[in-house]
């Protein structure tokens, strides 16, 4: 699980494949720039060549940018990167290859393009030095058949936690439905119920909470290492926080919370603002994972400082694993399993999984690869930017 490290990359050693008119072939150095206007047309959103480099290039877990693409008359229109993880179950540890910022442009659509060059790195990888010990990933509903098609499997949904601060500026985005639902909390009086929740949710327990501009990574690392969850995970470590959290698209904060005998929990907190122009906070992560009764008590700590600092958000968003479900509704946080928040179907989030070839074994680490409570799922196993 040591990381790769390594500049300048090239993709995979694949063969060019043709399909009819379409070439499918490995990441080049100088498709960077295509790759980049098929996104801003597909996904309708800007990233630059900085977030290329971090999310794929920069990867310390793989030693060539993963990525397959699919080229006509020299344009490329189709993409299959994959974002890579080291994994951590009870009984091992390795490495997971996550589909993602699947693209296929829109002229290009419904002529196999997405299953070619998915079929291309599965063949690839199948034999190749340095690949995964499985995939897993969250498809949208449109794309989900197409991976239950090449043998992935359902591992059940996952629940996301909402604090709408601000109902009115979700009125006319994406959120529509959401801010609907909850607009007789115009946001005074959003404010206004947020703070009672607050006051009534804060622990009386006196602790210690250091603020932190920049990535406490080695004490992250070492708090992790305290309570490792028994499920398949993201394996943390000093190397996995500074580059999975180095993403330039958000700003961030960690909050650290000591009691009598030094440091007990920290929650990191990162802001972006939307192409809807949405402040969206997410609590990307709280180490350790888990804990008891005093562990809880200090995140209810980090909570109360982070919510305080994040009050002019227009949505706080909270993964649904590590924290009960009560302590989140306390600090009124809702489910998108629940209304009103399950109105958006895009907001609701499922694991699917596959070995590396489908007749592999459908375990790892000791744990089915295809059941719910296999998995521990924060921001940071997603493909979040």
């Amino acid at each position: 699980m040591s990381p790769t490290t390594g500049s300048a990359r090239a993709g995979p050693s694949a063969e060019t494949k043709r399909d009819g008119e379409y070439r499918i072939r490995g990441y080049e150095a100088g498709d960077r720039d295509g790759l980049l206007a098929l996104d801003r047309t597909v996904w309708g959103r800007q990233r630059g060549r900085e977030w290329f480099e971090w999310k794929y290039v920069e990867n310390p877990y793989v030693d060539h940018v993963p990525i397959f693409v699919a080229e006509r008359d020299g344009e490329i229109v189709g993409a299959r990167p994959f974002l890579v993880l080291p994994l951590r179950g009870p009984d091992a540890s390795g490495v997971a290859f996550q589909p993602a910022d699947t693209m296929v442009h829109p002229d290009h659509r419904r002529q196999g393009v997405f299953t070619n060059m998915t079929t291309a790195a599965l063949s690839y990888y199948a034999d190749a030095d340095g690949g995964p010990d499985l995939y897993f990933n969250f498809p949208n509903e449109a794309s989900r058949p197409g991976y239950e098609k090449l043998g992935w499997r359902d591992a059940g949904r996952r629940t996301t936690f909402y604090r709408v601060q601000k109902p009115s500026t979700l009125v006319g985005t994406r959120f529509s439905e959401v801010g609907e639902s909850v607009a007789r909390l115009t946001t005074p009086v959003a404010r206004r119920y947020y703070r009672n929740r607050d006051r009534a949710a804060r622990t009386d327990r006196q602790f210690v909470v250091h603020r932190h501009r920049t990535l406490p990574v080695d004490r992250l690392a070492a708090l992790y290492e305290r309570s490792i969850p028994d499920r398949l995970h993201a394996h943390r470590d000093a190397a996995f926080y500074r580059w999975r959290l180095g993403s330039p698209l958000w700003g961030r904060l960690t909050y650290v919370v000591e009691n009598d005998e030094g440091p007990l929990a920290a929650l990191v907190a990162r802001t972006r603002t939307t192409e809807d122009g949405i402040a969206v906070t997410q609590f990307v992560e709280i180490a350790p994972l888990t804990g008891g009764d005093e562990w809880l008590a200090g995140v209810a700590r980090l909570f109360d400082a982070a919510l305080e600092e994040h009050a002019d958000s227009d949505i706080v968003a909270v993964s649904g694993s590590g924290v009960p479900r009560e302590f989140l509704t306390e600090r009124g946080f809702l489910a998108d399993d629940e209304r009103p928040l399950s109105l958006l179907t895009r907001s609701r989030v499922t694991i699917v999984s596959r070995p590396v070839t489908e007749d592999g074994p459908r375990e790892f680490g000791g744990l089915p690869l295809d059941e719910r409570e296999s998995w521990y799922v924060s921001f940071l196993e997603r493909d979040t930017t």
